[in-house]
């Protein structure tokens, strides 16, 4: 009986790509298929004359999700104050946890449309997925965008059983500006004054159970100390903030840090030129010594602005796992790593 030094079992993409490496690096490989062709799902067949089929179709149908589009949080039918929902075809129960994400984009641009950023939540079955607009810079200041995004949360919550949405296991997850309003979503759950009274779900609250800041700044004053000029007479403070100092402070992360913090987890590149990454380490040192307990912060070496690696990902799965699954034997790894 001949011998060989590897055997794979299964002539599909993956199978005949893992057996083709083994071979060119020496290997006598044998590759197994049960049925009478190969390829698996990244075939086409031809099932009858003149009439083919690729077997991936079938995968790809249980990929692709049940979308709910442009639902109107606010009752007033700006465009800016809709969201996206998407929900599963593989969800592995009738009630699943919610992962809201929100877009970046300086609070100037940017919408709820980077509706790819959720595939490997939908891909697991074990998430529905939230996409939110909110007013920018030309309709609001950086506090009511606060609001517009509780409120979000809030018609989520009213309408979770209508979506099969468990509303007690929320995560919400921002990217740059996106990242500043999750980190504010997520320090600021338990305070009344930051609800604003954007929409009619009045008996619900912007509450959250874990978050994500990705690269968001956490301190106004310092993310703009880089711009020339004085501060209080630039356009951003006119623009961003009403020329009002209290909404500096007050829609500033870092000064809503403290032992009570939800599980907290933020990312940053070290070679962001847009946001400085010293702002997510002063928001995890202040959190860390204010007694908050599970917070996470990982480092990219020689990550950019908008940094992004499969090792993010799993991290960011890792941590919804936790928290919305109640997985406590799941570890975060949240260790600083190279792109290189």
């Amino acid at each position: 009986m001949k011998k060989y030094d590897a055997i794979v079992v299964g002539a599909g993409h993956n199978g005949l790509a893992n057996a083709a490496f083994l071979a060119k690096a020496g290997m006598d490989v044998l590759c197994i298929e049960k049925n009478d062709y190969i390829g698996g799902a990244a075939v086409s067949r031809e099932l009858y004359q003149d009439w083919k089929y690729s077997n991936c179709s079938y995968v790809c149908s249980l990929l692709r999700p049940e979308i709910y589009r442009n639902l109107d949080y606010a009752g007033n039918g700006n465009i800016r104050q809709a969201l996206d929902i998407y929900i599963p075809n593989n969800r592995i129960s009738e009630e699943l946890p919610l992962v809201v994400y929100i877009h970046g984009g300086g609070w100037q641009r940017g919408s709820k449309n980077y509706a790819g950023r959720g595939m490997p939540y939908l891909r697991t079955g074990r998430y529905i997925f939230a996409s939110i607009n909110y007013r920018l810079l030309d309709q609001a200041n950086i506090l009511e965008m606060i609001y517009d995004c509780k409120a979000a949360i809030r018609y989520l919550k009213s309408n979770a059983k209508k979506y099969g949405i468990d509303k007690n296991k929320i995560g919400v997850w921002g990217t740059s500006a996106g990242g500043h309003l999750s980190a504010m979503i997520g320090l600021t759950s338990s305070s009344k004054a930051l609800e604003g009274d954007i929409g009619n779900y009045d008996k619900e609250n912007g509450s959250v159970t874990c978050a994500v800041n990705a690269f968001g700044p956490s301190n106004f004053l310092t993310q703009f100390k880089k711009f020339e000029g004085v501060f209080e007479e630039s356009r951003r403070f006119k623009s961003f903030f009403n020329s009002d100092m209290e909404i500096v402070k007050i829609t500033s992360p870092i000064n809503h840090a403290d032992e009570s913090c939800i599980p907290f987890f933020i990312y940053h590149g070290g070679n962001d030129k847009t946001v400085l990454i010293n702002e997510s380490e002063n928001l995890y040192s202040k959190l860390k010594v204010s007694g908050a307990k599970e917070i996470y912060f990982q480092r990219i070496t020689d990550g950019p602005h908008s940094v992004r690696h499969e090792r993010i990902t799993q991290q960011m799965l890792n941590f919804f796992d936790k928290y919305l699954h109640n997985n406590m034997s799941v570890i975060v790894d949240d260790s600083e790593f190279s792109l290189k």
